[in-house]
């Protein structure tokens, strides 16, 4: 999986209730990389999940898909479930007016 992140992330299990996520910003370098995520129903559900976590494929998957019902598991390893998550879109987000199509980064993995 490729740096940045794609935009659109599920949880194999819920995180606050939530499966579908955008990731709205990233940041850090190395294994303290981190992207910020935004549950795509309810926009006060955020949280900070590192990298390495996201990349564990028992746990996330780049996209939206359809999964049947599970347990609410609030605390993946590495996820700060927090108020203090950034909710500024990063320059590639393609979410601000004047982003530029050609540099945005990708919904899915491609």
């Amino acid at each position: 999986m490729n740096w940045p992140p794609n935009k659109a992330w599920t949880s194999i299990e819920p995180v606050l209730g939530y499966r579908h996520f955008i990731a709205i910003n990233y940041g850090g370098d190395g294994i303290d990389r981190w992207v910020n995520l935004v549950s795509v129903l309810d926009g006060n559900a955020r949280l900070r999940v590192l990298w390495k976590e996201l990349k564990i494929t028992s746990r996330w998957k780049s996209g939206w898909l359809y999964l049947p019902k599970g347990k609410d598991l609030s605390k993946y390893q590495n996820i700060l479930i927090s108020d203090e998550c950034c909710l500024h879109p990063s320059e590639d987000s393609g979410l601000l007016p004047s982003a530029n199509r050609a540099s945005n980064r990708p919904w899915f993995l491609q």
